[in-house]
């Protein structure tokens, strides 16, 4: 799978873009990218991905870019247009000219096992956000505490510790802070140290 491939999959399994057929016309103008996603219901993106192939010409590139987004203009789109550059090294001046006219995410071809994560990462900004887990997943932290700390802790030392984790951080830090001076002072009255 190309890195353009992993970039429309993640966009339309994650973000719920959608393609559109190529060529794309605007206009009397045809547009023939990699790929040509638009937004759902949402957002008012649209998304360009261009594979970088050594046969790649870069003024063409942004050539096409400038009147892809030209023609938006022209209709009066109020679409936002980013270009994802892949496969392919980005010259900075290719980047430089078309990030005048839309947003540039230049992935290149990451490899080995976490490019997916790498590709992901760099689409951030076109995803969704992850909503947090539900209340009641956290409402459950001391059944999960309690049973990390059974067999390290008596039951009167572990509730001790979950009624002070419940008055705040400063609690917790006063209490241990107590706990090891105590232990520090039996241990100097011993002879131990």
């Amino acid at each position: 799978m190309t890195t353009a491939d992993t970039v429309y999959q993640i966009l339309t399994q994650e973000g719920g873009y959608r393609p559109l057929v190529k060529p794309v016309k605007i206009g009397s103008q045809a547009f023939d990218f990699t790929y040509v996603l638009v937004a759902g219901e949402r957002a008012n993106d649209l998304v360009i991905v261009i594979d970088l192939t050594g046969a790649s010409n870069d003024a063409q590139v942004t050539r096409s870019v400038l009147a892809f987004t030209r023609a938006l203009d022209v209709l009066g789109s109020r679409r936002s247009v980013t270009t994802v550059l892949t496969s392919g090294q980005a010259d900075t001046a290719l980047v430089n000219s078309i990030s005048r006219v839309c947003r540039v995410l230049p992935i290149g071809a990451p490899s080995g096992p976490s490019a997916e994560g790498l590709v992901r990462d760099w689409l951030a900004v076109l995803l969704p956000l992850k909503s947090p887990p539900p209340v009641e997943h956290l409402a459950d932290w001391k059944v999960g505490f309690g049973e990390q700390l059974k067999d390290t802790i008596d039951e009167h030392d572990l509730s001790r510790f979950v009624k002070l984790a419940e008055e705040g951080k400063e609690a917790v830090e006063t209490a241990l802070a107590l706990e090891i001076s105590a232990l520090a002072d039996q241990a100097l009255e011993d002879g131990a140290v």
